[in-house]
């Protein structure tokens, strides 16, 4: 992938998590590109970035990182703040704004970018790091100090459960649920009464109304 591409996924990638809020680090900003490569090769078995990712300390780092993260700060690209509580830590903003579009030449692979963002931008690099580290096929097969095999990567990710329809209409589903609010708020009350608390019994009608709720 051309250098020039790879700025401006970097670019977005900084815009859209400083937008939501959130913090950008070295550490995170990493660990963000290694999960869109993974998504990207699920989908075009190659990476975006064409970085040789290996398992390092903690987990995938690739040597090509550096110099084009220094290379934006130079070009004004991003801009460096250090932090006020640990100097050894720098948070990275954007210098120019870089939608997630300009990276790429359709809007299929724009789609993956937002997908891993909208996952993981606003999230604790700690948080970032337990899932990478466990979590994606790579860092799963990977070996220590040694290259990661992204071959690994399952082309279709394993279907999320969804709960079937329970077959009931909104009006029967908004009753079933005005009955189940009525339930609570008297066992609430119940509860606040200076007398020794009663475990309340769940019969056979309260236990329907739940189950009818759970498969709404």
């Amino acid at each position: 992938m051309e250098d020039a591409n790879i700025e401006k996924l970097i670019g977005a990638v900084v815009t859209w998590v400083v937008a939501e809020g959130s913090y950008v680090t070295k550490t995170k900003l990493l660990k963000l590109l290694y999960l869109f490569d993974v998504e990207y090769y699920r989908a075009h078995r190659a990476t975006f970035t064409g970085f040789c990712w290996k398992f390092f300390h903690l987990g995938p780092w690739t040597t090509e990182f550096d110099p084009v993260l220094e290379g934006l700060v130079e070009k004004g690209v991003l801009l460096q703040q250090q932090s006020n509580r640990d100097f050894e830590t720098v948070f990275y903003k954007p210098g120019e704004r870089i939608d997630p579009r300009e990276p790429f030449t359709n809007v299929k692979d724009e789609y993956i970018l937002r997908g891993v963002l909208k996952a993981w931008g606003t999230r604790t690099t700690g948080e970032i790091l337990d899932y990478v580290y466990f979590q994606t096929e790579p860092m799963e097969a990977g070996i220590r100090n040694a290259l990661l095999d992204f071959s690994v990567i399952q082309s279709e990710r394993q279907p999320v459960y969804s709960r079937s329809s329970s077959g009931k209409t909104k009006a029967e589903i908004q009753k079933l649920r005005t009955k189940f609010a009525a339930q609570q708020a008297q066992r609430k009350a119940s509860q606040n009464q200076p007398f020794a608390f009663t475990p309340p019994k769940y019969d056979e009608e309260y236990l329907d109304a739940m189950a009818k709720l759970e498969t709404a």
